[in-house]
């Protein structure tokens, strides 16, 4: 892997850390009961499927390289919702499985249209 590709890679780990877990901790910590549950469900409902398929798209471009974003990602926020929603609640597992196939498909499809 290229050095270009390296740092590209730690860049969009660092977004995506930002993304799928300091946001969820913002939103656990930082926010009232009453704007929370909104947040919640405008952070797992629209910036988290839409980061995804921003991520699948990046990594469609350099599919050899950076495979992995989608699945970091899922496993990102599965941490962030876990240890700071503090409820361990299962359904956050299939979230995360929604988003790594949200991830993986723009990667696909990105990478058959960049051959095409």
């Amino acid at each position: 892997m290229s050095e270009a590709s390296n740092r590209k890679l730690i860049r969009w780990i660092g977004i995506t850390f930002a993304v799928m877990f300091i946001l969820p901790f913002a939103v656990a910590k930082l926010a009232s009961e009453c704007s929370g549950m909104a947040l919640c469900m405008m952070l797992f409902f629209v910036i988290d499927p839409i980061y995804s398929i921003i991520l699948g798209i990046v990594a469609g471009r350099n599919i050899k390289a950076l495979w992995n974003l989608p699945l970091i990602s899922a496993v990102a926020f599965l941490a962030g919702t876990w240890l700071f929603f503090d409820i361990h609640e299962p359904w956050f597992i299939v979230y995360a499985t929604t988003y790594l196939c949200i991830g993986v498909v723009a990667m696909l499809i990105t990478n058959y249209i960049k051959r095409k």
